[in-house]
């Protein structure tokens, strides 16, 4: 039994490690297309590296709230402020 419990473990370690990076792969993606939306990359490279003590933070457009990841930004002006993507 703790021979099969440990590559059950083992196996389950390497999973998560698989999850994790393809989540920081979809974060990248995101962090690259959410800032730029609506402005020229200059503009937003710049709002996205505004620091307020230490930390990295983007402000809504239409609200004073203020987020770390560009994710949480784009589920607050998608929930808040009915944002929806351009149809193409």
């Amino acid at each position: 039994m703790p021979a099969n419990l440990s590559a059950m473990l083992r196996s389950l370690l390497k999973a998560k490690q698989a999850a994790s990076v393809m989540e920081l792969s979809f974060l990248r993606q995101v962090a690259r297309t959410l800032p730029s939306a609506g402005m020229n990359g200059r503009q937003a490279s710049k709002r996205a590296a505004r620091t307020i003590g230490g930390r990295r933070t983007l402000k809504c457009p239409r609200c004073d709230r203020r987020f770390a990841m560009p994710v949480h930004l784009g589920r607050h002006l998608s929930a808040t402020h009915g944002r929806r993507k351009k149809a193409a």
